[in-house]
């Protein structure tokens, strides 16, 4: 029997989606809704409020530990890969509070260029888009629901197994991310579960931040390589001889990809504005949590710490290479542009074409690339050098 079920259409905040335990704790920071008019809003800034409270209080605590440390050499309780990480995923967090109002009118672009017509969407291959945007989902919901507990309750076991009752103090590898509280709490096992259960929050907060970070990232990147290849059918399928009998209706045409490529370029241009910081940043922080997990793994004995430390190693570098290869992606994306161009029987175009067609060639000569202030340009190059940075400083601690 044929299916005649009605696909029903995909919408921009299908792929907007937060992951269930984030709706769970209630760290959902930019949560989308249709207005009266269909027009996709932001309805709720609550998260960032609890995520804001947890890293004020987080780092206040830290942030003295560590100051009475170097001024008056107390003895502190820091854990240095911990520490590091926490404050790789906070300053993502703080980039997605910082530019919430440039990501928002972002997507709100996006929301605009996503066509709701079913035969649209196959055009531009909205589809695969998506099919893409929903393996990569799934997958981020079973490492982030068995990753995280796993990561939260191996410091739990290890106390379980190991303390020497209620009297013996608590020692760093028995605490999920270690730090300093007043009263001496952590070091204290009568409070034990209490500043577990403050840690277990404070590092689903930078868990949250890590992934909306991500999947905004590579939602808006999915989106401008679907339109940037479907603007590259188009240039293809232009044949330049329609300029001699038509001229009119062939420019008008012409003028509409023109400015579409326009648009598409300011896009681009923006998306690389919004993510800039967290690019340069990464750059230091990745490369300093990447060294501080592996001295950990490659000094420690203790299997509980291995399996601890291992699981933050390989998202780091998972996420640092996939971030890598979304930029040469996309400057790959629009390097086409210029290729299509050139397959083009130009020649046999109107003699105003092929004039204007010299513009537009030298137009789309310039790829657009994500990088951060003239600094780095975040493609597989890149990548092989946070590899070699990390590599380096990991080697400089093991000779000290």
């Amino acid at each position: 029997m044929k299916n005649t079920e009605t696909r029903k259409p995909i919408k921009m905040e299908d792929f907007l989606r937060p992951q269930m335990f984030q709706q769970w704790t209630r760290m959902v920071h930019f949560a989308w809704k249709r207005d009266g008019s269909n027009r996709l809003v932001k309805s709720s800034s609550i998260g960032f409020w609890i995520s804001a409270v947890l890293n004020l209080v987080f780092f206040a605590f830290n942030g003295w530990d560590i100051i009475g440390h170097l001024m008056m050499g107390k003895p502190t309780n820091q854990n240095p890969p911990v520490l590091c990480i926490t404050i790789y995923f906070s300053i993502r967090g703080l980039m997605l509070f910082l530019k919430r109002r440039e990501i928002i009118n972002f997507v709100y672009a996006l929301d605009r260029e996503c066509p709701v017509d079913i035969d649209k969407q196959h055009e531009i291959r909205l589809e695969r888009t998506y099919s893409s945007f929903w393996m990569r989902y799934r997958f981020l919901r079973a490492y982030a629901h068995l990753g995280l507990p796993m990561f939260c309750c191996l410091p739990l076991a290890v106390y379980l197994l190991t303390n020497d009752g209620l009297g013996a103090p608590i020692t760093l590898h028995q605490q999920l991310l270690g730090g300093w509280m007043p009263f001496d709490l952590r070091r204290n096992p009568r409070f034990y579960l209490l500043v577990w259960l403050f840690d277990v929050s404070c590092t689903a907060c930078g868990v949250s931040f890590f992934l909306t970070f991500d999947n905004l990232f590579n939602v808006m990147q999915g989106h401008l390589i679907m339109h940037l290849n479907h603007l590259c059918r188009q240039l293809e399928a232009i044949d330049p001889a329609e300029s001699v009998t038509n001229e009119v209706e062939f420019f008008a045409g012409l003028r509409t990809l023109v400015q579409r490529q326009q648009l598409l370029n300011r896009l681009c241009g923006q998306y690389n504005d919004i993510f800039k910081v967290a690019f340069l940043v990464s750059n230091f922080m990745g490369s300093g949590s990447l060294c501080f997990y592996l001295f950990m793994i490659a000094e420690t004995t203790d299997i509980f710490m291995i399996i601890q430390y291992i699981l933050p190693t390989m998202v780091l570098v998972a996420f640092t290479f996939e971030i890598c290869l979304r930029g040469t992606q996309l400057e790959e994306a629009s390097a086409r542009l210029e290729s299509s161009l050139r397959h083009q029987t130009w020649y046999m175009g109107s003699r105003r074409y092929r004039k204007f067609f010299l513009l537009w060639l030298q137009y789309s000569q310039r790829s657009q690339k994500l990088g951060a202030f003239g600094l780095i340009e975040i493609n597989m190059v890149h990548f092989t050098d946070i590899m070699q940075l990390a590599f380096r400083l990991f080697t400089f601690l093991r000779s000290q």
